[in-house]
């Protein structure tokens, strides 16, 4: 297919690329533009647009077509006399063949007539400009009317320059906040976690809407049977008392709030396990307990104070899933002064691990996937936190505590924290990870500890692996020195990002 060679090139080219002055239609003369040429042509030639404008309601293409059509004239005729062509009443460029140029990237077909030529009727105001002789008249009355209308745009242009400025200022500072977020290493999640809302959580209560994740939680005997310990082996302390239990699922915790003679107990969650709940309590007998659909922070309970707050709030590394902060916005609004949390403390630790076999086992499988390597599935791997019982002749140093929160004056920010640690080594071997867990102390009359330590019984939290890409040859009696850091993952604010500094190598996780 041919393509003529004048279509390689756009409009904006032609226009940009054409003539850098303009002929006179009649004589040599050569202007700067085309308004210009106008108004010689007029003053000069009396080859008056501003009449045929007005006289005919001239637009873009009649424009274009008497061009033209005078172009052609000249080219036929030598004596032709442009200062007769208004003068008619008819047209005679009024011939659609004359909006074919007659020159090519004619000059003075790139403008458009209404741009350059005055229409001297009556304006928008009432107004009327008299033009005569090339020149225009204006009333006191128009002149003021114009003066008026220039300060009433030099004000807007004002206001648009300020709104201008400001906006640029904005987008300087937009753009400052997301280079510093797309930057950010975990020290720069600290400051603003605590800002970050907890929305668009449908799918995170929905997965707390099957039965299968509640089968598991109950059949924790490890769990069930301290949140039963704590509440039943106190009776005392919740006789008569009122109880808010936040993210009641099952209804296991209301049912032993009740058994333990609350008075009244508000069973809140959003997930629509609650509905089973509700069947759970009136199959019990329990008309005491009173369900609410919704999150803690939408809601309203019919009450000003709860004496008592119970939750079984831990997610895996005890912050995964961040229900901590629920917990204390309930906390801050519902709980009385010397109201009772349950539990009331939590402690997070670390050890070091020694298990070359699981470690090959996880990682090494990557090298050889049906003859086939894939070292980009192992680094997700390594990336990824483990959640896995870890055997306790696995740990060979001593445990760490990382921190400790405690339930009453803890704030959304703790879920952020930088710890140096210290681990004394116990045996000469291959460390190939940390393993981190958690602690939960119901601290009443008779106190209760829930362990997730390798040590205990395993719960169905297990424990948090953080492999290490490389592993640490260490010899008993070594004390490694390190830095351990937590903090939220912005992108999604219920997981975490895991920061461990050991050995001069940091190493980053998601704990998701």
């Amino acid at each position: 297919m041919s393509v003529d060679s004048d279509s390689d090139h756009s409009f904006g080219d032609w226009v940009e690329n054409g003539t850098s002055s303009v002929k006179c239609l009649f004589c040599e003369l050569l202007f700067d533009d085309v308004p210009e040429a106008i108004v010689h042509c007029a003053k000069d030639h009396s080859f008056d647009f501003s009449i045929a404008k007005r006289k005919y309601n001239m637009d873009f293409y009649s424009y274009i077509k008497c061009i033209n059509y005078t172009r052609t004239q000249l080219q036929e005729d030598e004596n032709f006399n442009p200062s007769t062509l208004f003068e008619v009443d008819l047209q005679p460029w009024n011939d659609d063949k004359y909006l074919a140029p007659i020159l090519k990237d004619d000059p003075w077909l790139m403008i458009d007539i209404d741009d350059v030529v005055e229409d001297d009727k009556e304006s928008e105001s009432g107004f009327t400009v008299n033009f005569e002789n090339n020149q225009c008249t204006l009333s006191s009355e128009h002149f003021s009317h114009i003066q008026n209308k220039i300060q009433s745009v030099t004000k807007q242009l004002e206001v648009k320059e300020k709104e201008l400025v400001e906006a640029h200022d904005l987008i300087a500072q937009m753009k400052d906040t997301l280079t510093k977020v797309l930057s950010a290493q975990p020290e720069d999640c600290i400051n603003t976690a605590s800002t970050i809302k907890l929305e668009d959580d449908q799918g995170y209560f929905n997965s707390y809407s099957s039965v299968d994740i509640h089968y598991e939680m109950l059949k924790d005997v490890v769990r069930t049977q301290c949140y039963s310990s704590a509440i039943l082996t106190n009776i005392p302390s919740y006789v008569g008392k009122t109880v808010l239990d936040l993210g009641t699922g099952s209804g296991i915790l209301s049912m032993f709030m009740a058994k333990a003679q609350a008075v009244k107990v508000f069973a809140v969650d959003e997930a629509d396990i609650l509905y089973n709940a509700m069947d759970n309590f009136r199959e019990n007998g329990f008309d005491n307990i009173v369900p609410i659909k919704g999150r803690i922070e939408d809601v309203t309970l019919p009450v000003e104070k709860v004496d008592a707050i119970v939750s079984e709030w831990m997610g895996y590394f005890l912050l995964f899933e961040s229900m901590l902060d629920s917990l204390i916005f309930a906390r801050d609004k519902y709980l009385n002064e010397n109201g009772v949390m349950l539990p009331n403390e939590c402690n997070l630790f670390i050890s070091g691990v020694s298990d070359e076999n699981r470690y090959n086992e996880l990682l090494g499988f990557w090298s050889d996937v049906y003859g086939f390597r894939m070292p980009s599935l192992r680094t997700e791997t390594l990336n990824k936190a483990q959640v896995e019982i870890v055997p306790d002749d696995r740990i060979i140093t001593q445990e760490f505590k990382l921190c400790t929160f405690d339930m009453y004056t803890c704030d959304t920010n703790s879920t952020n924290f930088k710890v140096e640690f210290k681990l004394n080594v116990n045996k000469t071997c291959l460390m190939t990870s940390i393993v981190g867990y958690f602690d939960s102390k119901f601290n009443n009359e008779n106190p209760v500890t829930l362990s997730t330590a390798p040590y205990s019984p395993p719960t169905h939290w297990k424990q948090t692996v953080f492999l290490l890409p490389n592993p640490i040859n260490v010899t008993e009696g070594d004390v490694l020195v390190g830095e351990f850091q937590c903090s939220r993952n912005i992108k999604q604010v219920r997981s975490l990002i895991v920061t461990i500094t050991i050995n001069n190598n940091t190493y980053n996780y998601n704990v998701s």
